[in-house]
């Protein structure tokens, strides 16, 4: 008698995972084919690297992806890729985090959307699941179409941890073996994050100077601005932190501790950090973006967010926080200036300023923040130049020196053109004609084929349905508790 019930078990147990699978393969989006890399000749163009002139009538050899050479153009060098053009090199965000596996196909659209804003290189700050190095290796390898990928791993956090896909070290002995563990994998620098205990830190800190990998992060309150060398600090973190106490468990920087700042208190901080060569990713933008999800009517979502599933908007209601109350939207707003401030004062030392969005944050639309970011550094330091070279030179000096952000010899072939100098109008620089990454060309029509297909496939019914309902689902119990707090 148990036989038919174990068959009819089984099958309707295989019944359900094919469907399962059935949907997934269903809910993944359009695949795209990469560009294949090719040795080109790109002649007289006028080459732009931040903090030089503008370098007319040059051409560019590209051999297996790189500069192969740069020189004056020749008559034999034949017709221009792009008539009359300027180049720059590709965009670098340098502080990302990429969407788990269990968003089905949003990595493939954030890498597609990263191009599309004129963004070639990435870095992955800290992972939301494992899937990230496998994606790095793809679209590193040529096989994803998107920007090229650095990460660090998971962040390394305390206990209890702040960050949800942390990896918790309490030892130093522990922060010395993760450490170990992650250069073994390739990482291209190391996260810390809030909670960190000094004994991990230390643990931490001393093997990724053995292994030479960059160490980056939010200062953690045990360790303080002080005691951080070779560091670049993420979100402005440790500054108020030296003449105010730390706050409370889960915060990393408080917009009341900014704004009770004394300019002698930020002077002081911004020394420290001169000595003991410490750079700022501050994320203008993002700070300004969350407000999306405080409140919509007010602050209306980018234009860029119209390429985003409908999933996102929920899940950002429990993913970061944002400010929830009016008094804390105008405790946001209030220190956005004083932020900026510092930002400003910093660079006029010679600290080292990068330009980051923490993409996955609410509302932080993937590439598109980065030109948002960029405008808000332009202001924050009175300077074009000084946010493009944020985004280029400085940048890439941090992350892969030589490599990315600069148009020379030996460097990697990631470049836009343009028909005028963007510098002139940051907004330009969405504007780009061609894209070359690796050595691979891309057109802007091609890319912009390639968005709406997506836009069709992530706005459409089945997608909408199936994974925006699902998202709307589980996270309405959060937002109803949230509703009803007293």
């Amino acid at each position: 008698m148990r036989k038919p019930f174990y068959f009819i078990l089984l099958s309707v147990m295989a019944i359900f995972v094919v469907g399962f699978v059935a949907v997934v393969w269903i809910l993944q989006p359009p695949k795209i084919a990469v560009p294949p890399q090719q040795d080109r000749l790109i002649s007289d163009i006028t080459i732009i690297n931040a903090g030089n002139p503008p370098a007319p009538h040059q051409t560019i050899v590209i051999r297996d992806g790189r500069i192969a050479d740069i020189r004056d153009t020749l008559v034999e060098d034949g017709e221009p890729l792009c008539s009359g053009c300027f180049v720059t090199p590709g965009l670098i965000d340098a502080h990302v985090h990429t969407p788990p596996s269990s968003a089905i196909g949003n990595q493939r659209l954030f890498a597609l959307m990263y191009l599309a804003f004129g963004v070639t290189s990435v870095r992955d700050v800290g992972e939301s699941d494992g899937s990230i190095g496998a994606l790095a290796a793809r679209l590193n390898g040529g096989r994803i179409v998107g920007p090229r990928m650095y990460r660090c791993g998971p962040v390394i956090e305390g206990d209890p941890p702040t960050w949800p896909f942390a990896t918790v070290v309490r030892t130093t002995e522990d922060g010395t073996a993760i450490v170990n563990r992650l250069a073994d994998e390739g990482v291209d620098c190391i996260k810390v994050y809030n909670e960190l205990s000094l004994d991990a830190f230390e643990g931490v800190e001393a093997s990724a100077r053995e292994h030479r990998i960059p160490l980056i992060g939010h200062v953690p309150h045990s360790v303080g601005l002080a005691r951080v060398r070779d560091f670049e600090s993420q979100h402005l973190t440790g500054i108020p932190y030296l003449s105010l106490p730390r706050p409370p468990s889960g915060w990393d920087i408080r917009n009341e501790d900014v704004l009770a700042l004394s300019s002698d208190d930020i002077d002081h901080a911004l020394n420290i950090a001169l000595a003991n060569n410490i750079s700022f990713t501050p994320t203008l933008a993002n700070f300004q973006l969350r407000l999306v999800a405080s409140d919509s009517s007010r602050f209306p979502p980018s234009d860029g967010a119209q390429h985003l599933p409908t999933l996102w908007a929920p899940a950002w209601d429990v993913l970061a926080g944002h400010p929830t109350t009016v008094e804390e939207i105008d405790l946001q707003q209030m220190a956005k200036e004083p932020m900026m401030e510092i930002t400003r004062r910093a660079h006029d030392l010679g600290i080292d300023i990068l330009a980051g969005t923490d993409t996955l944050m609410p509302w932080v639309v993937p590439g598109e923040a980065l030109h948002m970011e960029l405008n808000a550094l332009a202001v924050a330091l009175g300077d074009n130049e000084a946010a493009f070279k944020a985004a280029t030179v400085v940048n890439g000096r941090h992350i892969d020196a030589g490599q990315i952000g600069v148009l020379t010899i030996g460097a990697k072939a990631d470049m836009l053109f343009y028909t005028s100098d963007p510098r002139t109008d940051l907004q330009n620089l969405r504007n780009w004609h061609y894209l070359i990454i690796d050595g691979r060309l891309n057109r802007r029509d091609t890319i912009d084929d390639w968005l709406a297909q997506y836009d069709r496939h992530f706005q459409g019914s089945l997608y909408r349905t199936v994974l925006g309902n699902l998202a709307t689902l589980l996270t309405m119990p959060y937002r109803h508790s949230q509703a009803t707090a007293p």
